[in-house]
């Protein structure tokens, strides 16, 4: 399962089965040089028969994570979703579905129906689509590989309501158009349909079972029976719906025309907003479109001439990765040997999942730039064919992530025996080391490695003829302990689980187990415990806000790691000075002015503007500096409950990071929003603060007021100095 090459001294190159390798210049005619390039080193795994995921490590600025589905293997690309309705998380559908990797899909209705934006075609079964033809990518898996194909699908059908037949606007759409009529099917799962309707439009749902109506009434969540669907109509057509009795009979031809894929293939097709690369280059596109111009979060789905299917997501808004452009993306995807790609949703939907070497569930591959992970419409996801439970590999991983160990402490490990389809499997390994370093392995219990003398070590494990190895460095002796996050818990019973780590001479460090630590602490205010994988949990006894000293102890040597429990308030800016900031559009019109109060006033105007987001912003001149540690971002708003999508861009260590803090303004009274900060950053500042509006029947003029910007902050002793003299001024 593993294949290791030695390229870059990196400290545990070959921990958890990971290939190293510095990032190699493309050569050949498809070569494309990178406008941002590629970190400096990378890691392969192997995922499941056929299946890689190569990531990029360290830091910024750019961040990747790329899912290799090999021509010829057993493992198969599937659509995964709950129903067009219902968003789930990539790691919920890939739970769901079988699935080993998986990345977001389609761009979706996010702030409304959750519906994707373009078609949907499911084991080649339309299940989405409109009369309006639609650009979709198609992805065919076969004996020989997967293709792909960027085509349109389109609805052509008609629905007889006694005796008098209407043409189909579309099948389970996000927008009933005024005077048109839709179907919903069973697959659109238990989405409000008055969602779908524009308000000051009549519209009138007609349900249908056995070829017969069985209920009419105002569009709503009712679900779509599994034996019929469900009409909606507007404008012209509700009175005509409205005026239909119960039994009146009902007869629909349904026709959807896919060119996006082949005929009579079982594959799937979705949405393709953007071509990103045709026959080997990157396609052409408008760069100057802010949606693809912008450094953001970014996923694609492409494949290569010999039948290899590629899922690349790319960081952004994070600490790590700013993001990149879909030029860039383009370039990215030629490089990894695409001869086709588009473009899936992007910003805080990117999001790639995989299961880890020894895991029996996916986790996050790539930091989410919303900080956690979001639903989304659906998820292109891997599924491997099924193996007998005999063990064909043994996965030696660290519980702490890295495979190192200080004298006279410990680690614990995961030792997993897996099936040939890399799924955990039963059996007991036996373990030995080797090495120049010297390493001892204790099994009572739990799986530990203990440094004895410093030096490079390994751990060898064997089952019948299965086998693994993990290459452990054992670093010099230790001189101070931390943690791996600054400890602040909000309050009474909160818990965080956090790393001890120990630091040599070096400045190297490694993990400790905290069953090798004693920790000494008011028992008033924190307790303390190991657990079992190594971590130490803390778990806040006091109210606060109150600062709690935690000492650290182990052979020989004491070092005092500071804790925090509760927040206060910190103001960061009333928001009753206009010429603090200023307003910017897109897609609209905006103004802003002093409202009473104070309060900063935004009025916009979002109507008549063609299809894409429309946005609002209140843009600070100067970015608004968060005290190091913050917690939290607050702010008062008075809404106008047009439904807009109020949402705030923070700089986090130079990289942007888009936050919500409501996905419908549909409240009209003044309310406290509040936000989580993202934790471990060094800096954080507000850059802008704005709405935005998705749906294009939506878009109307509207004006929200917004007050009291803060942030919750820990009462920790550190503080950088200017941003304490910023506090003191608003003071």
């Amino acid at each position: 399962m593993v294949r290791r090459r030695t390229v870059l001294a990196v400290a545990a190159a070959s921990a958890a089965g990971l290939t190293v390798r510095p990032a190699a210049a493309q050569t050949g005619p498809t070569a494309t040089p990178l406008t941002t390039p590629l970190t400096t080193a990378l890691t392969t795994e192997t995922v499941a028969p056929g299946v890689t995921l190569e990531r990029s490590t360290g830091s910024g600025p750019v961040r990747q994570a790329l899912l290799r589905l090999a021509a010829g293997s057993t493992t198969r690309p599937v659509l995964l979703q709950h129903d067009l309705s219902s968003p789930r998380t990539p790691a919920d559908l890939a739970a769901a579905g079988g699935a080993v990797a998986a990345v977001n899909g389609d761009f979706y209705d996010i702030d409304r129906t959750g519906t994707p934006d373009g078609p949907v075609v499911l084991d080649g079964r339309p299940l989405k689509a409109s009369a309006d033809p639609q650009g979709a990518v198609g992805i065919a898996p076969g004996p020989a590989g997967t293709t792909g194909r960027v085509g349109s699908v389109q609805l052509d059908g008609t629905v007889t309501l006694g005796g008098r037949t209407h043409a189909l606007a579309a099948l389970a759409t996000r927008t009933v158009a005024p005077g048109t009529l839709a179907l919903f099917p069973p697959a659109w799962g238990a989405g409000d349909r008055s969602l779908t309707t524009t308000p000051d439009v009549a519209a009138v749902e007609v349900e249908v079972r056995a070829g017969a109506v069985t209920a009419v009434r105002a569009p709503g969540p009712a679900p779509v029976p599994a034996d019929g669907f469900v009409l909606v109509g507007t404008g012209a057509l509700a009175p005509e719906l409205s005026a239909l009795a119960v039994g009146t009979a009902v007869t629909s031809d349904v026709r959807v025309r896919v060119d996006a894929l082949p005929a009579g293939s079982t594959g799937f097709a979705v949405g393709a907003r953007l071509e990103l690369v045709r026959d080997g280059a990157p396609a052409p596109f408008d760069t100057t479109d802010p949606t693809w111009a912008a450094l953001r979060a970014r996923t694609a789905v492409g494949w290569t001439a010999g039948g290899d299917l590629l899922l690349l997501t790319v960081e952004g808004g994070t600490a790590a990765s700013v993001g990149v452009t879909a030029t860039d993306t383009a370039r990215r995807m030629v490089a990894a040997g695409a001869v086709g790609a588009v473009m899936l949703d992007g910003g805080g939907s990117a999001q790639l999942v995989a299961r880890r070497p020894g895991d029996a569930h996916v986790s996050e591959a790539v930091v989410p730039s919303d900080g956690a992970a979001r639903p989304v419409a659906h998820a292109i996801g891997l599924v491997p064919a099924s193996a007998g439970p005999e063990a064909a590999a043994v996965v030696l991983r660290p519980e702490l992530a890295a495979a190192r160990v200080l004298p006279g402490l410990a680690q614990a490990l995961r030792v997993v025996p897996v099936s040939a389809s890399g799924a955990p499997t039963a059996g007991t390994a036996v373990l030995t080391s080797t090495g120049p370093g010297v390493l001892a392995v204790e099994t009572a219990g739990r799986v530990l490695v203990r440094g004895v003398r410093p030096g490079p070590a390994a751990v060898q494990a064997r089952l019948g003829a299965a086998a693994g190895r993990l290459d452990v460095e054992v670093l010099g002796p230790p001189v101070r302990f931390d943690v791996d996050a600054p400890p602040a818990l909000p309050g009474p019973g909160s818990t965080l689980e956090v790393t001890v780590t120990g630091h040599d001479a070096a400045g190297r460090w490694a993990p400790v187990d905290a069953a090798d630590v004693r920790v000494e602490v008011d028992a008033a205010l924190l307790r303390c415990e190991p657990l079992p994988d190594g971590r130490l949990r803390l778990t806040a006894v006091a109210a606060g806000p109150v600062p709690v000293a935690v000492g650290l102890s182990a052979v020989g040597v004491t070092s005092v790691v500071e804790a925090a429990i509760g927040t206060r308030p910190v103001l960061l800016d009333r928001l009753g000075d206009p010429a603090g900031w200023t307003v910017a559009a897109t897609r609209a019109t905006a103004s802003l002015t002093l409202a009473p109060g104070p309060a900063l006033r935004l009025a916009y105007d979002f109507t008549g503007q063609p299809a894409g987001t429309s946005t609002a912003a209140l843009v600070a001149r100067t970015p608004v500096l968060l005290p190091s540690g913050s917690t939290a971002l607050a702010l008062r708003v008075r809404g106008d409950g047009q439904g807009g999508w109020l949402r705030a861009v923070l700089r986090v260590d130079g990289a942007q990071r888009p936050v919500t803090f409501a996905a419908r303004v549909d409240f009209t009274d003044v309310r406290r929003l509040e936000v989580p900060v993202p934790a471990g950053a060094r800096e954080v500042a507000v850059e802008r603060v704005y709405l935005a509006q998705t749906q294009v029947a939506a878009r109307r003029a509207g004006a929200v007021e917004v007050a009291q910007l803060e942030a919750s902050v820990p009462p920790l002793r550190s503080r950088p100095a200017r941003v304490d003299r910023h506090l003191r001024h608003l003071r």
